[in-house]
């Protein structure tokens, strides 16, 4: 079964990245239409291969963001007001191998107090630069070759920048005084990928190839050991592929960049206690089966955004209720977002690399509709049932009216990675009209199934309704699952039953891996790892 597994994603792969590498105009797989949303606003960037990479916001609202390609690498500001376009190529010549360059994407950091914005560029395997008032860009190479320096943040103090190397397995101090770069190895294989600070000042880090993440309190660090560095992972046998890394309000936000949830965690849990936000289902399933949420950022007010990778929508997760809401990007059915940054105006750029465009999700339009659910958890045994009160409400605050509120759904999703599992539910009603009503009412009956396995799970309700371009705006809120029924024993007893678990867990993780290997190159990457660990074995002549 799970060679079959294989073959058939592979297959899925292949295709995605044969996908991937054509350059130039929009790839139907990709990019089959071009829709309008309220909510969020494109700009089509005038270059014409592709190469989006991270994206960051200055004092005035104008984007920044890095194009580049396995020749060249160029910094791009978009004034939103006016559509202009601005290009600062770099002059740094290629230095990595492909397969580095492919995976190790680019990020952006603005520096206020030297209106500067900083980056990382795995092409010239550097740090760089670039002066905003002058235009001019400096570059600092990086020690370790072919390091793949990926996401990069600004020390609290403002002093020093930090930079995670994927491929070098480092993560990386550079004092802007002295212009010295110190690099702390985080382990083989390890996979530092993006680093944010806590308000203590220390340093996280998700290691995206070790299934973990990493507490860096930098005061204690050695260049020469591990000390100062803990690493958390969930409890087994879960397992996850970090990438994107928030704090906000003292909970620890990661994305699973294999599946569709993000892990909330509170920061002192060790990751041994968490919380699960699952997001709708994919939207192209053919394309990549899970969502794969990116990168996890903050705004000022302490909500949390991120991608959907292979969703196509951006997340909201509000801070002060928890509630979540997605947006379908305009552009489809896979523009391909994974990093985006948030503005102090409200709007929260992103870029997409299928599509070759940037965009922004204005938060000052709000969503003319709320929901509350009335239970926080419900618990099932294997003959009983259980209700969810759900009510919707027509949002005071809202200022726009372009959602169908005649056509609101209600539903559930979550659970497990490919939607509730060992239940069955049915909301009455399933659709309703809000468009006449200041408030409705639903009902979610829900009953256990013969296969379903005790545990606690986490439910999404789900709200949503359309646009008149057929996207759609959805609100979803958790809601703790308890199954108490009986262990299902199908004929096996002690052994075989933890081997049939192990195997489901085993063909879970390949389903992440293979779609992680699709949206980033992975493949590539690993044949290239694969030759050179065989270099460094060969024997001397």
């Amino acid at each position: 079964m799970v060679g079959i597994l294989f073959i058939s994603l592979y297959v899925t792969v292949i295709r995605f990245s044969n996908a991937q590498q054509t350059q130039g105009g929009i790839d139907d797989k990709l990019v089959a239409y071009e829709k309008k949303s309220n909510f969020i606003k494109e700009f089509h960037v005038p270059i014409e291969e592709r190469g989006l990479r991270g994206i960051t916001t200055d004092s005035k609202g104008n984007a920044w963001f890095l194009h580049s390609t396995n020749e060249t690498s160029t910094i791009v500001k978009l004034e939103p007001d006016n559509g202009k376009f601005t290009q600062f190529p770099e002059e740094g010549e290629t230095i990595a191998d492909n397969p580095v360059i492919n995976l190790a994407a680019g990020q952006l950091v603005f520096d206020k107090e030297r209106n500067a914005v900083w980056f990382t560029d795995a092409r010239v395997n550097s740090i760089g630069k670039l002066d905003i008032a002058s235009g001019q860009i400096k570059l600092w190479q990086v020690p370790t070759k072919n390091a793949g320096p990926m996401g990069i943040v600004l020390s609290p103090e403002g002093k020093s920048l930090w930079f995670a190397e994927i491929i070098g397995n480092n993560i990386a101090r550079f004092d802007i005084q002295s212009e010295k770069i110190v690099e702390y190895q985080t382990g083989e294989n390890s996979g530092p990928t993006l680093l944010t600070f806590d308000e203590k000042g220390q340093l996280w880090v998700s290691l995206s190839f070790s299934d973990s993440v990493m507490l860096a309190q930098i005061g204690n660090l050695s260049s020469n050991s591990s000390v100062g560095m803990v690493k958390m992972s969930l409890p087994k046998p879960d397992r996850f592929a970090p990438f994107g890394i928030a704090i906000a309000g003292g909970k620890l936000y990661v994305s699973d960049h294999g599946s569709n949830r993000v892990i909330v965690a509170d920061e002192n849990s060790g990751l041994q206690s968490y919380d699960v936000y699952w997001t709708s289902s994919s939207s192209s399933p053919a394309l990549i089966p899970t969502t794969l949420p990116g990168e996890v950022v903050v705004d000022k007010h302490g909500n949390i955004f991120f991608p959907q990778h292979g969703g196509n929508r951006i997340s909201e997760i509000r801070q002060d209720d928890g509630l979540m809401t997605e947006y379908n990007i305009p552009t489809g059915p896979l523009s391909t977002v994974l990093f985006l940054t948030a503005s102090d105006d409200g709007r929260v750029w992103f870029t997409e690399w299928a599509s070759n465009k940037v965009a922004y999700l204005d938060t000052l339009v709000k969503v003319p509709f709320e929901l509350q659910v009335q239970q926080k958890s419900i618990a099932l045994t294997k003959s009983g049932a259980a209700t969810l009160s759900v009510s919707i409400n027509s949002a005071s605050n809202a200022t726009n009216n372009s959602l169908s509120l005649s056509q609101i759904e209600v539903g559930l999703t979550g659970m497990t990675e490919s939607g509730p599992t060992g239940i069955t539910y049915q909301a009455n009603p399933p659709r309703d009209n809000l468009q006449d009503n200041i408030s409705i009412e639903s009902v979610i009956q829900i009953q256990t199934q013969e296969n379903a396995k005790p545990g606690t799970y986490t439910a999404m309700v789900r709200i949503q309704a359309p646009e008149q371009d057929g996207l759609v705006v959805s609100r979803l809120y958790p809601v703790k699952v308890v199954l108490n029924v009986p262990q299902p024993t199908n004929g096996q007893t002690g052994e075989s039953a933890s081997n049939q678990s192990s195997t489901l867990f085993e063909i879970r993780d390949l389903v992440r891996a293979i779609a992680i290997a699709a949206v980033v190159g992975l493949v590539g990457f690993i044949v290239y790892r694969r030759v050179k660990r065989k270099k460094h074995a060969r024997p001397e002549d």
